[in-house]
């Protein structure tokens, strides 16, 4: 889809808000209105908005200094921490 700006009533938006939703997703630009009226805007977040950046060096050290050489514990919190995306 192209990046063109498509106006939606309220009413089709509740209807049918998923295909909406993948529509600013592909790009497009919903101007959602209410009695023919502008109310809000739908669009696609820019993809480096979206990117989550973590440094994950800090993070290691203080599960590191948290379990005090208990190193095997420290990684395996540490991979935890990771995989659920907490810090």
């Amino acid at each position: 889809m192209s990046n063109i700006m498509v106006k939606a009533t309220s009413r089709s938006v509740q209807h049918a808000f998923s295909k909406f939703l993948d529509q600013a997703h592909q790009g497009r630009e919903i101007v959602i209105t209410k009695r023919g009226t502008p109310w809000a805007r739908l669009m696609p977040i820019p993809a480096e908005e979206t990117e989550r950046k973590v440094d994950w060096a800090p993070v290691f050290e203080r599960t590191r200094k948290l379990f005090k050489g208990r190193k095997v514990e420290a990684v395996k919190a540490f991979l935890e921490m990771r995989g659920e995306e907490r810090w």
